[in-house]
């Protein structure tokens, strides 16, 4: 199973997050900056609204983490509230990451 408050692909993969409570914005683990509109033109949640981007991100997890069962058990999703998230940066490059409901309300508050 995937770590919750983290990058699972792309630029910063396998970097954790935290909550930085002064600034109230998450922030990659010994990174030094934060994740707020300054550094990301945009944010697309993958879930079942966008069937395409959530069957392939989700199955693509479970297979790397579980083989090739992981693909159907990836699908099946889970009752506890996660939110796989791309990020688009400014320079280009994106990120996957994947967070709990907490970090959820924190990263978009921060993107305003």
């Amino acid at each position: 199973m995937a770590r919750v408050n983290k990058f699972l692909e792309g630029k910063y993969k396998n970097n954790d997050l935290c909550y930085l409570k002064d600034n109230n914005c998450l922030s990659p683990i010994g990174m030094g900056w934060n994740l707020t509109k300054k550094n990301i033109i945009s944010y697309q949640i993958i879930d079942e609204t966008n069937k395409d981007q959530y069957s392939f991100w989700k199955g693509a997890l479970g297979v790397a983490l579980l083989g090739n069962i992981g693909a159907v058990v990836g699908i099946g999703g889970k009752n506890k509230k996660e939110y796989l998230i791309e990020i688009k940066w400014k320079d280009g490059d994106k990120s996957l990451i994947l967070i709990d409901e907490n970090y959820y309300k924190v990263f978009v508050t921060s993107m305003f």
